[in-house]
């Protein structure tokens, strides 16, 4: 049977919980900067000097290889508890920034504005894929458009996800 006295404290949901700061933590706080820093780190290859071969290889490990293993590493080393520090943090954070903080006329305006525009271009590829650039440049502004309507559902904040969600919601009234 676990008792409780009045001295101890009950944990608080909106704290998240402290992460130990071991060797464990610093060892993979380290493997995690190492993965950030790492393809920053294959602009400097082509300067070295070495034969295309080589260039090549290293360039692969810096981009695609060695963040990834450093990541899975810093996941394994940091361990469940400062995992869902940082995911609270990040959470929190998100929060603040997106649904605590009521947008403003002219932002939910713009937000609005850059949603509707960001629809037209999938419209004219779907329609008439002929008045849209060939080659990269369309995958381009297909992408661009996708992260604009990303941007433009984080602009309208949360009143615009309250007004999504009572659209799914029978209230049975008029």
């Amino acid at each position: 049977m676990i008792t409780v006295t009045a001295t101890d404290k009950a944990a608080d949901p909106s704290a998240p919980p402290a992460p130990r700061k071991d060797w464990r933590f610093y060892a993979g706080m380290t493997a995690m900067a190492l993965a950030v820093i790492m393809p920053l780190s294959a602009l400097v290859v082509p300067v070295l000097g070495l034969s295309t071969t080589q260039s090549a290889l290293l360039a692969g490990v810096l981009l695609a290889g060695g963040p990834e293993v450093l990541c899975i590493l810093a996941v394994a080393l940091l361990g469940k508890e400062t995992f869902l520090y940082f995911a609270h943090r990040a959470k929190t954070a998100l929060r603040r920034a997106v649904i605590d903080q009521p947008a403003s006329k002219a932002r939910y305006y713009t937000g609005l504005v850059v949603i509707l525009l960001s629809w037209l271009p999938a419209y004219i590829y779907a329609y008439a894929p002929a008045l849209t650039p060939q080659g990269d440049a369309r995958i381009y502004l297909l992408a661009a458009m996708d992260l604009a309507f990303v941007v433009s559902v984080f602009l309208m904040g949360g009143e615009f996800w309250e007004k999504v969600r009572r659209i799914f919601v029978y209230e049975g009234k008029i």
